[in-house]
């Protein structure tokens, strides 16, 4: 790669990141904020999945305006609109406007997809995995950093310091693209015709349904990540009703769980992992995630100190680790060389479903019994973990 291509992918991995540590400093604060705002029946579930909802509905309408106008103006527009929307958040004060804020947010939520395009833009074949890593390294470092500042500005500054530090962190990344951000896709290949504006494509999913492994690893990889965002925005309120800590203490002391769990998740993801799966092979750590995944999730909320929650993010952060890029993996392996994007976009369609639906599944079950939504959890987990194991045991027979 030279230094032409080195210089975009830098610039391209700067803007993801800072825009990620602002996103991570809001997210462990959504469900408690709702809560000090009296949400009340569906309002909580509503609030945890309408920006994922926004974002599975608007992200193939950005993607397919890139082609067309470039991708240097969408994430430009997604800065500014990100900016707009914390701003709300930290100035709300209502649940209505709360709301507004993160619709709002998940609407102008494209910098992630409009990246992944640039990268591709700008690198080779080769290197394509390389150039994609850096959006996992921006993720992580931004998952590990966003949450404990966002819980301490919480606790030491008020309820309303996350989101306007998070507006002034995304508003100043906003000026830096303006002036740092180059155009990566050129005049000639940008396509006078947008893509599919679906965020499923159904005929596609039809397709992938009919063979057997790749049918059941999206199935697999929707219900994973369902399960996750099912317990997911739900922490903070575990923490505020189990140890009775006011809305800023939960903020933070969620945040500084969360911190461990994104130390070790990047650990495993940058790095162990590239070791255990030729070691291993990914089956066979899809089924060591699952099984931890099943495990941590039954035994979760009933930790009975606080510092035991640092040992339980362990297990919690090595099954995450260990099932997302297996799967991932297999999902590739079981597609054809021909149908790799199309595939991988299905899978990640399905994803933002499952992030839309989740966290209303979540936390529509905890305002009946706080530890459903880990029940819930562990119970797919470990239907996963069941299926899974039939069908290896099946092909290698």
């Amino acid at each position: 790669m030279d230094k032409k291509q080195r210089s975009p992918l830098f610039i391209i991995f700067t803007t993801v990141l800072i825009d990620l540590i602002g996103f991570g400093m809001v997210i462990p604060l959504i469900s408690l904020y709702g809560r000090h705002f009296g949400a009340e029946g569906l309002q909580l579930p509503i609030l945890g999945g309408i920006y994922s909802l926004m974002q599975f509905f608007f992200a193939p309408i950005w993607g397919g305006l890139s082609d067309r106008v470039g991708r240097r103006p969408i994430l430009l527009l997604s800065l500014a609109g990100s900016t707009i929307s914390y701003i709300i958040f930290g100035l709300a004060p209502s649940f209505t406007w709360l709301l507004v804020a993160r619709a709002f947010g998940g609407i102008f939520a494209a910098n992630i997809s409009t990246a992944q395009a640039y990268i591709a833009d700008v690198t080779t074949p080769a290197d394509r995995a390389k150039g994609m890593g850096l959006i996992g390294a921006a993720f992580g470092i931004g998952f590990t950093l966003g949450p404990p500042l966002g819980g301490i500005a919480s606790a030491k500054l008020g309820l309303a310091a996350p989101g306007l530090i998070a507006a002034l962190i995304c508003g100043l990344n906003f000026l830096l693209a303006i002036f740092r951000l180059p155009e990566s896709l050129r005049l000639e290949l940008r396509r006078k015709a947008a893509r599919s504006w679906m965020p499923i494509n159904i005929p596609k999913l039809i397709e992938s349904a009919r063979h057997p492994e790749l049918g059941f690893f999206l199935v697999t990889f929707f219900f994973v990540t369902f399960a996750f965002s099912t317990m997911e925005q739900t922490f903070s309120l575990l923490f505020q009703t189990k140890f009775n800590f006011d809305t800023g203490e939960a903020g933070l002391k969620t945040g500084l769980v969360l911190m461990v769990s994104g130390i070790l998740g990047a650990v495993v993801q940058g790095g162990l992992i590239r070791r255990w799966v030729p070691k291993y092979g990914e089956k066979k750590l899809l089924l060591t995630g699952l099984f931890l995944s099943t495990v941590v999730m039954a035994v979760f909320p009933f930790g009975p100190t606080y510092a035991l929650y640092f040992f339980l993010a362990i297990p919690l952060a090595l099954g995450s680790s260990l099932i997302n890029p297996s799967l991932s993996a297999l999902i590739s392996k079981s597609a054809s060389s021909r149908e790799q994007g199309s595939t991988l976009g299905l899978s990640q369609g399905l994803a933002s479903l499952a992030r839309a639906t989740g966290p209303f599944c979540g936390l529509l079950t905890f305002s009946v019994q706080r530890e459903f939504p880990y029940f819930i959890a562990s119970v797919i987990y470990l239907g996963l973990w069941l299926l899974s194991v039939r069908l290896f045991r099946q092909r290698t027979a």
